[in-house]
């Protein structure tokens, strides 16, 4: 079991404190432990003296938390501050030991003159005031505790919209750049008189699907996002025609585990857009996706001209926008457990991811 520290510890009792403090729990006690040690064996003035101090603390915390921290210290006006704790707080230590002293003259039909004893009136009113300065003392904590947990709040609800917009923003961009894309290849059969023109146009009203209702959420299954990847590859081979040496294998233990969406959408585009299956005999495209217990790997092969596309994440000083996007989500979703490596060598281009 995990040890908590000590911010966590000093949180959590803090926590229990305001709820007692809340259910009047405090009261209670305080009223008890007033009453137990009350030097005086009068018990109807011992006990008329411990409502009395138990409601001018009341009555001092709300002082404190109304006027005093709403009023000055909110407001920045720290002097101030400052200036009345220091009048106030000695003031109510005087106005409860004298609230004492005429309760027991009156309790006791005993003259002033009898009861008042400056020794003792001094000691009963330095101990109400260190016990009044202890309550000023808990007061500011609560606040500050307080004002840290609703900052806190609002920090992490602003990191979260921050990290929503700049999610948003990364979708927006790969949308129409994958339309555009489709278009034009859809163009082109049309163009060309391809049989495979009206195939094309369900595949892409399939992977439109996709990208507009099921991509709107943060994650989704992994095997919506393989479907789309397979209708991708079909359209694009659709698009060229003839055999080319493209394979997608995947070992998928649980297709329903759960991945950003459009993730691997850049990496398969590029495969094929710097792969050179049209014009190179040797050009290929493989592709695959292996999943078991809670990790996926990812992992795109194709050939490329040695110039063609320099190296994104590994040095390189350019990469497409396709890649830089990859990258940012996978940062944006991910943090620190993810991989993405990218090779280039000898025509040959590499992409391995691991979530």
């Amino acid at each position: 079991m995990k040890r908590p520290t000590l911010p966590n510890l000093a949180t959590a009792n803090l926590d229990l404190l305001e709820r007692l403090y809340k259910n009047g729990v405090i009261w209670i006690a305080l009223f008890v432990i007033f009453f137990a040690v009350h030097s005086n064996g009068n018990f109807l003035f011992r006990t008329i003296s411990s409502l009395c101090f138990v409601g001018i603390e009341m009555l001092l915390v709300v002082l404190i938390n109304k006027v005093l921290i709403e009023h000055f210290l909110k407001r920045s006006k720290v002097v101030l501050f400052i200036l009345l704790s220091i009048l106030v707080i000695p003031f109510w230590a005087v106005v409860s030991t004298t609230i004492d002293i005429c309760l027991l003259h009156f309790i006791t039909k005993r003259p002033f003159a009898e009861i008042f004893d400056f020794g003792v009136s001094f000691v009963v009113f330095m101990v109400r005031l260190i016990w009044f300065i202890a309550t000023f003392a808990i007061v500011l904590i609560f606040y500050y505790q307080r004002k840290e947990n609703e900052e806190k709040i609002i920090g992490d609800q602003l990191k979260s919209e921050k990290l929503d917009m700049e999610l948003r923003y990364l979708k927006s961009q790969i949308n129409p750049h994958f339309l555009f894309n489709a278009l034009n290849n859809i163009y082109s059969m049309v163009y060309t008189h391809d049989d495979n023109a009206a195939d094309g146009v369900l595949k892409l009203s399939e992977m439109l699907r996709y990208v507009l209702v099921d991509c709107q959420a943060e994650m989704i299954p992994l095997s919506k996002e393989i479907k789309y990847i397979d209708n991708f590859i079909d359209f694009q081979m659709m698009r060229m025609g003839g055999h080319r040496d493209v394979s997608f294998t995947k070992d998928v233990e649980k297709e329903e585990f759960m991945i950003a969406p459009m993730l691997l959408q850049p990496i398969i585009e590029n495969c094929f857009k710097y792969s050179r299956l049209e014009t190179h005999p040797d050009g290929y495209v493989h592709v695959s996706v292996r999943q078991a217990d809670n990790s996926i790997c990812f992992e795109a092969e194709n050939t490329v001209a040695e110039n063609a596309l320099p190296i994104a994440g590994n040095g390189g000083e350019k990469s497409g926008i396709g890649l830089k996007n990859v990258q940012q989500r996978l940062m944006l979703h991910y943090g620190e457990d993810y991989s993405f490596d990218i090779k280039q060598d000898k025509g040959i281009y590499k992409v391995k991811i691991e979530l």
